[in-house]
């Protein structure tokens, strides 16, 4: 942005305080001080979701490359790609789902920005936004979690390659569990940057 484009003489009150990351992103300021064990522990975890969703994603393109050459090349389709490619997809969007609230990459609006800079008013606006978040995907955790009980204890297997349909409810419940992990560690640093004045610059 330059001061041209913006039609301002400072850029000082147009550009708007940082939001807290629940994923350290800089592990010596003062809002994730004490929590070095925890993020050691947390960067397995994230490793853990990069290599499921590189893992998914190559996999779901080689099978749909698989899917287009048998079916128009040798005209000998397999159906259990029908049933895979899903199953991955879900992966891929439920892991991905998780990943994107560890980086804080959902989308979201800026519009108090423009009414205030007050750094307490919008700490305590994102915190009420994030304790929102909370309660919104525990209500779909709670949810997913009773359908993957439900397909688990009919002991449901996919029609095809006779799978066990918990592969597929579980990405619902690994996703949402994720997020809940990552909300509640956000909610604990936007309360911690509120009462103490330290983050959130």
């Amino acid at each position: 942005m330059t001061k041209d484009l913006l039609h301002t003489d400072s850029l000082d009150n147009v550009l708007t305080p940082e939001p807290i990351m629940p994923a350290g992103s800089d592990p010596s300021a003062p809002v994730y001080r004490g929590l070095s064990g925890f993020y050691a522990i947390e960067d397995r975890v994230a490793l853990l979701m990069r290599v499921v969703l590189f893992s998914a994603m190559i996999s779901l393109g080689l099978l749909m490359a698989a899917q287009v050459f048998m079916r128009y090349v040798i005209s000998s389709p397999f159906l259990g790609i029908e049933e895979l490619a899903p199953m991955l997809a879900l992966w891929i969007y439920f892991i991905g789902m998780a990943y994107c609230t560890r980086e804080r990459d959902h989308i979201e609006g800026g519009v108090l920005t423009l009414l205030t800079q007050n750094r307490k008013t919008l700490l305590a606006v994102r915190l009420f936004g994030t304790l929102c978040c909370l309660m919104t995907v525990a209500v779909f955790a709670w949810f997913a979690w009773d359908f993957a009980a439900y397909n688990l204890s009919l002991n449901r297997k996919s029609t095809y390659m006779r799978l066990p349909k918990w592969i597929w409810d579980f990405s619902m419940v690994s996703g949402f569990a994720l997020m809940i992990l990552y909300l509640i560690l956000q909610v604990f640093l936007e309360a911690r940057a509120l009462i103490t004045g330290k983050g959130g610059d």
